[in-house]
């Protein structure tokens, strides 16, 4: 899709990737309508706050998108959690990271198909891929994503409105706690700079790409957890005293605002 002129609704756009992905939108010709969680901005951005738990914030959040008439929404804006789950917070991530976006989707469609080109970006991870051990309830969350992206996009089939699907990697960002970073280097997992992942989300939006898996063995694992799981299974298990070590019945909650 042509991305210059585009009008976009970028939830979770002050912290994370999505600051560095609204600048890369930007560049590209883009206006942008930058909404957060719980942070204002400066004056030199068009911008809207609330939280996707509530329905009054939502119900704003959409008033400010058509009002800046909007052409594309990503659903960027998430929760996630290395902790047991036992003590995951169940709820808040499944409001933050499904029934919030899934609303503001649900609520901004009718007028998303009255526009002759638009795009709906749904942010999910590789985590929604393969299951991994302390974020069950952030795994599940993003696995309820992928299959929402799929579904509503075979249902716009004959629609204006294309819907894209995005898997990240773990990703260098201030919204990464010291002990994810510390998990990330002891198992040797590749990271990459939010400004990497701003570009291929872009070029994946220009070029009509609506999967993208980032990373050559991320996309290798989850061939390998579809065809063969158990293999994938014998392989994490093979890591979870590592990962249990930096669990211990830790709570580290991180959100993207």
């Amino acid at each position: 899709m042509k991305l210059e002129g585009k009008r976009i609704l970028l939830t979770g756009a002050s912290g994370g990737i999505g600051r560095t992905l609204a600048a890369a939108l930007e560049q590209s010709g883009c206006q942008v309508l930058r909404h957060s969680h719980s942070r204002g901005f400066d004056e030199n951005h068009p911008s809207v706050m609330g939280d996707l738990m509530l329905d009054r914030d939502i119900e704003a959040i959409v008033n400010a998108a058509r009002n800046f008439d909007v052409d594309v929404l990503i659903n960027n804006c998430g929760v996630n959690e290395l902790t047991p789950f036992e003590i995951s917070g169940v709820q808040r991530t499944m409001d933050i990271n499904v029934s919030g976006p899934m609303k503001l989707t649900q609520a901004l469609l009718p007028f998303l198909r009255e526009k002759p080109e638009a795009a709906i970006v749904n942010i999910g991870s590789t985590f929604g891929e393969i299951g991994f051990p302390g974020h069950v309830t952030y795994c599940a969350s993003k696995a309820a994503i992928k299959g929402f992206s799929e579904a509503l996009r075979r249902e716009l089939s004959d629609s204006n409105v294309r819907v894209f699907h995005v898997s990240p990697r773990a990703t260098k960002t201030q919204m990464n706690s010291p002990v994810s970073q510390q998990l990330n280097a002891e198992l040797g997992n590749a990271e990459d700079e939010p400004g990497y992942l701003a570009a291929r989300i872009v070029n994946a939006m220009q070029n009509n790409q609506v999967r993208l898996q980032i990373g050559l063995m991320e996309k290798i694992q989850v061939k390998l957890n579809g065809l063969l799981p158990g293999i994938v299974d014998l392989a994490i298990s093979s890591r979870l005293p590592i990962i249990k070590k930096h669990l211990s019945h830790h709570s580290d909650q991180e959100i993207t605002v």
